[in-house]
């Protein structure tokens, strides 16, 4: 049986005399963010950019062991990326989505491919009025003899169903718009995807920006 175990978050820090000691400002912010539960995903999605963040969501569920899933304070993921890399989304996706304790996806800017279908896996979806997104089907590369580029087109097809799948789970999509939009480089804004159902609260018309700070 697992222990309730200590705050490893719950740290002080005095920031006027932490940069007289030497400390470095943008480090000293990450860890007063990691305090308040806020994750950031800025920059293209690989398995670096996303490593630390879905180890700190397993950190939270574990600090969070044994308070149900309503009283646990929501873990705020702040997600502005071009997209990348299909494997490492989907381990972000997975976590965010396994995670008992809430993770709040908020998209202050843009959400692209990849980036888009991390937003979504939100337990609760925000985005900024002139927040942008893009749906498409990205890219594949094969490079192979010629069994093995059409064992590698065959799994490509499994994963686009998946990602379909998933998609339609999380919005109000038909398939026939899906399929309809797969192959057309898909923008909207935040108005656009709330009404297909990729976002759930439009910040400053939904609701305060207090539920996102």
């Amino acid at each position: 049986m697992m222990e309730n175990p200590c705050g490893y978050y719950d740290i002080e820090i005095d920031i006027e005399k932490a940069l007289i000691d030497g400390g470095m400002v943008n480090d000293i912010f990450y860890l007063k963010d990691l305090k308040q539960r806020k994750l950031f995903l800025s920059e293209d999605v690989n398995q670096y950019s996303v490593g630390d963040i879905v180890k700190n969501i397993l950190q939270y569920n574990r600090e969070d062991y044994g308070v149900p899933s309503e009283g646990r304070k929501p873990i705020l993921l702040y997600v502005s990326s071009n997209g990348g890399e299909v494997d490492a989304g989907f381990e972000l996706i997975d976590a965010i989505r396994c995670s008992k304790t809430p993770v709040y996806t908020i998209n202050l800017g843009y959400q692209y491919s990849m980036g888009f279908l991390i937003g979504l896996a939100g337990h609760r979806r925000y985005a900024m009025e002139h927040s942008k997104f893009l749906l498409h089907d990205g890219s594949n590369f094969i490079y192979n003899s010629g069994a093995k580029a059409q064992d590698q087109m065959e799994f490509n097809r499994k994963v686009e169903d998946r990602v379909k799948q998933y998609i339609l789970s999380r919005s109000k999509l038909a398939s026939e718009e899906y399929d309809s939009k797969l192959r057309v480089e898909w923008y909207m804004f935040s108005d656009e995807a709330k009404e297909k159902g990729f976002v759930d609260y439009i910040i400053g018309k939904d609701c305060d920006i207090d539920e996102i700070i």
